[in-house]
């Protein structure tokens, strides 16, 4: 009788399961009571995922592994070795400070050495046992896009999941409540924190074409994402989003199909651009009413749309382009157009916002009030550096050494709405104040260490990731880095740390090989063989013209024998 093989539980299965569980369900769950108690109903299932996950590895690698996910340890070693430091400062800080009792779970909101360890161990893991697949990037997608949906309901004035308290809505914020919230993430602020780090990914997965004839689904969170994004973000997710779309063109546009979906992903995304500018609600006596106006600003968007569209049909192939001359073109273009952003914002003529404020720092004056008051915030950080240089004063300790407290009376109700910061502001200032310059220094290594690795290898996965580290890396000069967006930046690290193995094939292909795959494969993997692309994510058989015929050649790599060929082995 022949004996059917059952499936087995392995590291990687059970890790894959993890990021499915990190990725879209975290966004999504928000507990039993809304907003009143988000911030702890995230932390009890981050935590809770994260311990399941973790125990059932130590369980697997007890009871032996197996050799699909024990053939080497996946991801650079230096990004490893890395977090590794960054972890014993952190731990190292904490024995060293006087708040150990605060610092363990953190006076903030949940910010001390516990959820430090979980995201360095949550990375850890990801880059030891991970293998990106279609499926993560698809949890990803579902994830984001429902929570924006949400946030799209609620700037409608909708609360079907009943998250607001009472009969509070989002544009009680300021008058009945401090702060903004919006979507199943809370906090708007900590919502940009997680769009910085989503929509750069489904826009670069889309241009480099991953999925093959179904990478356009990528597109599909991005459209209630960018009406969220206007509709309710901050200027720091301006600036990364800006820089990321700077650094986008000269990465990962290396030929003409992925030179016309990025034009195509681009027209696309301005349409709820347009129609968040057009957006106009009326907010009185706490009765909403919404309606669109075409502004100059919608139609420019629209127009410049529809131009890109347009471009986008135009025949590049016929220009030859190569991928120094695409690079070059684009570095010019970047160049002149940081030329003309800075030359704007010199000599800004407004009197006030965000330029206005931009505009007085490059002429060397900033005001306590500028950013939302973040300056003062900063500079309040920055005195109490001195005191622990090295270690800081421990982690999650910042919330109980900074005293600074504001109030606003609010005409329309009589009330005086208080606030205490506790926070930074600024991920990489907190560091530097509850771990010392050394913590900060290991945090800096990792993300450095990590993006420098994917720009070597160049796969197109690997430089996808890489744009969302890059994205997320900016928006925390001015993030809170709290634990509700943290978990997903720390996993797309991991998954970028993992994709340190080249898997775009699942047939083994040598060395000697790797030039001319690396040549072929806008043509091979991006225009030609749609289907080909992505199958390094779902696993399926194929590649380059090269890794098919050698699978062909060589009866051991075929499909019964991939694995045992060296399918996991990779370039």
């Amino acid at each position: 009788m022949q004996e059917i093989n059952q499936p087995r539980l392995t590291r990687e299965s059970v890790t894959d399961l993890y990021l499915i569980t990190v990725l879209c369900i975290f966004p999504l769950f928000f507990g039993f009571s809304g907003y009143t108690d988000i911030t702890l109903s995230k932390y009890i299932f981050w935590l809770a995922a994260t311990g399941l996950w973790l125990a059932a590895l130590g369980v697997l690698s007890l009871a032996g592994g197996s050799p699909s996910d024990s053939a080497s340890a996946r991801g650079p070693s230096a990004a490893r070795a890395a977090a590794w430091g960054f972890l014993a400062v952190c731990l190292i800080s904490w024995l060293a400070s006087p708040l150990r009792r605060e610092g363990f779970l953190g006076a903030g909101r949940y910010d001390g050495l516990l959820t430090l360890s979980s995201y360095v161990l949550c990375f850890l893991g990801l880059a030891r046992f991970a293998r990106p697949r279609a499926i993560h990037a698809a949890a990803f997608a579902v994830g984001v896009g429902v929570c924006c949906c949400v946030g799209v309901l609620h700037l409608f004035g909708k609360d079907p999941l009943g998250l607001f308290p009472g009969t509070l809505n989002y544009y009680d914020a300021g008058t009945l409540y401090s702060g903004r919230y919006l979507g199943t993430i809370g906090n708007t602020n900590i919502q940009d924190a997680v769009l910085c780090v989503s929509l750069p990914l489904f826009y670069a997965l889309y241009v480099c074409g991953i999925g093959g004839g179904r990478c356009g689904l990528f597109l599909l969170p991005l459209l209630p994402g960018c009406f969220v994004l206007l509709r309710s973000g901050g200027s720091g997710a301006a600036v990364a989003l800006c820089a990321c779309a700077l650094a986008l063109p000269p990465v990962l546009i290396t030929g003409p199909a992925r030179l016309r979906r990025a034009l195509r992903g681009l027209s696309l995304m301005l349409v709820p651009a347009a129609a968040a500018l057009a957006f106009a609600p009326e907010y009185a006596d706490r009765s909403l009413s919404v309606r669109f106006a075409l502004t100059p600003s919608g139609a420019a968007a629209l127009g410049a749309g529809a131009v890109l569209f347009a471009l986008s049909a135009l025949p590049f192939r016929r220009l030859h382009p190569d991928r120094r001359m695409l690079r070059r073109a684009f570095l010019v273009l970047d160049a002149a157009i940081l030329s003309g952003a800075w030359a704007l914002v010199f000599f800004w003529p407004g009197t006030g916002g965000a330029l206005y404020e931009l505009r007085n720092a490059l002429h060397g004056h900033l005001e306590d009030s500028y950013g939302s008051s973040r300056i003062r915030i900063w500079r309040e950080c920055l005195r109490l550096v001195p005191e622990h240089p090295l270690l800081g004063g421990g982690p999650g300790t910042l919330a109980l050494r900074v005293h600074i407290d504001f109030s606003r009376f609010v005409p329309e109700t009589g009330r005086t709405l208080r606030s205490t910061v506790d926070n930074a502001h600024n991920i990489y200032l907190g560091y530097l104040v509850n771990c010392g310059i050394l913590g900060l220094g290991a945090y800096l290594a990792l993300l450095l260490i990590s993006l420098a690795g994917a720009v070597k290898r160049g796969g197109a996965l690997a430089l996808c990731l890489a744009l969302a580290v890059f994205c997320a890396a900016i928006h925390g000069l001015f993030g809170l880095g709290l634990f509700l967006s943290e978990p997903i930046f720390w996993a797309v690290l991991g998954l970028l740390c993992a994709s340190g193995r080249d898997t775009r094939c699942s047939i083994a292909c040598d060395g000697q090989r790797r030039q001319r795959h690396e040549k072929q494969d806008e043509a091979e993997c991006s225009d030609a063989p749609r289907k080909q692309v992505g199958q390094h994510l779902r696993g399926d058989s194929g590649g380059c013209r090269d890794c098919r015929n050698r699978a062909a050649a060589e009866p051991s790599a075929g499909a019964g024998g991939a694995a045992r060929a060296g399918g996991d082995r990779g370039h």
